[in-house]
């Protein structure tokens, strides 16, 4: 009788071990999952950053180079006063 009600107590501790080690592992995964989430929106948020300055960089440079084509086209147009009016 003895043996069979440490059987019992036995059985019962380890199936509440497995219970708490089950749970563990639910909170871990959980717990990873977070970590995962939140490092993957720091790495989109940098490459979003990223975009954006290749996009100013690009916008700045079309820029640039419209003002240089007005400016040589305002020359040329001086020049061609300048040859018309002498």
């Amino acid at each position: 009788m003895e043996a069979a009600n440490q059987a019992k107590v036995d059985m019962a501790e380890a199936k509440m071990k497995g219970e708490v080690g089950s749970k563990l592992r639910e909170g871990q995964t959980l717990q990873n999952g977070g970590k995962i989430d939140s490092q993957t929106k720091i790495i989109l948020t940098q490459r979003q950053g990223e975009g954006k300055k290749e996009e100013i960089k690009v916008k700045t440079e079309v820029k640039v180079y419209k003002n240089q084509r007005e400016a040589e086209v305002a020359k040329a147009n001086a020049e061609l006063a300048m040859k018309k009016a002498g």
